[in-house]
């Protein structure tokens, strides 16, 4: 699973919303699901599906744990919203949720999120934007720890560097986070705030940082951070890590495709195998037509190379 990476657009990683630290999590998770580089995202490419037991193994949590975490952080997600800020222009603020359906499976003991359109244009094909890997992150204890990050990786990015002081106005910082009105006492923003974070970055992610503080009173921060050297640092569209470049030569015969078939789809129930959204609704649909034809002699050329592509990027077909 450390192979799963976040891609956000700049603005996303900017914009304020007050989300649980469990809620957080969720939404990173989905978002590493989704396949950035679609032109048109349908309704099906915004969709994620994935069992409990895979969110478990993701998220390194017991299987009961994890359903119950799913269960509340998904039903509150459903009213959360975020706003994204424009300093100039006619446009002042935009305000949409994150998801807008959701549907829990008894039976296949499974998750499905349907992000809204309105967040479409943050999470497929960026332009200026951040990537980085989900293990980096999900260890964090802190919910303001994820926005730092973000926010952090977002200028380390647009600089073009590894290393850099970033500075901001406590007021700016707190009005990202959605702080206004809290902790005006600097003691104690400093101990529930900064040194949390503080401490998360240091200990969990691949970026080192030291705040300091300017002015008296103190009314600005300085964030002096390191990024790990081996982070590629670009604005270049996200490759699409799940398309897979399979040999045309492989010609498997219509009961080689059903056997593999029926053990990539065993296999995902159990998370042996991590399947993206659409290949899983893909799968799901062939299984359930060939129940009712029994057979797959009514398969397309293109459905035919779409179901080789997947099966043998699983290591189902050789």
């Amino acid at each position: 699973m450390s192979e799963l990476v976040v891609f956000k657009a700049n603005e996303l990683a900017v914009s304020r919303y007050d989300l649980t630290e469990h809620e957080t999590k969720l939404i990173l998770c989905c978002v590493s699901l989704l396949n950035p580089t679609l032109n048109s995202p349908s309704r099906a490419d915004r969709t994620v599906t994935f069992t409990y037991q895979q969110y478990a193994k993701m998220m390194n949590l017991s299987l009961d744990n994890a359903y119950h975490r799913l269960n509340k952080a998904t039903s509150e997600l459903m009213k959360r919203t975020v706003e994204i800020i424009y300093p100039t222009g006619d446009t002042e603020k935009t305000i949409f949720q994150w998801v807008n359906f959701a549907r829990f499976s008894r039976k296949n003991q499974s998750l499905e999120l349907v992000f809204s359109e309105d967040i479409l244009p943050y999470l497929f094909q960026l332009k200026k934007f951040i990537k980085y890997n989900l293990e980096h992150v999900k260890s964090f204890e802190n919910k303001y720890s994820m926005r730092v990050y973000e926010w952090l990786l977002k200028e380390l990015t647009q600089k073009k560097t590894h290393k850099a002081n970033i500075e901001i106005s406590i007021e700016d910082f707190k009005f990202m986070l959605m702080l206004e009105s809290k902790y005006k006492d600097l003691r104690d923003f400093n101990k529930k705030i900064l040194n949390l974070v503080s401490r998360d970055l240091n200990s969990h992610s691949n970026m080192k940082i030291e705040i300091l503080k300017l002015g008296r009173p103190a009314d600005t921060l300085i964030f002096q951070c390191e990024l790990s050297p081996k982070v590629k640092l670009d604005e270049r569209t996200p490759i699409n890590s799940n398309v897979s470049n399979i040999p045309k030569s492989i010609e498997p015969t219509l009961d080689q495709l059903h056997d593999s078939l029926k053990r990539t789809l065993h296999n995902a129930l159990t998370a042996k195998t991590q399947l993206s959204s659409f290949e899983a609704k893909f799968l799901s649909d062939m299984q359930s037509k060939y129940d009712l034809n029994g057979s797959f002699n009514w398969l397309s050329e293109k459905q035919r190379q779409t179901l080789i592509n997947i099966l043998t990027k699983h290591g189902h077909l050789r």
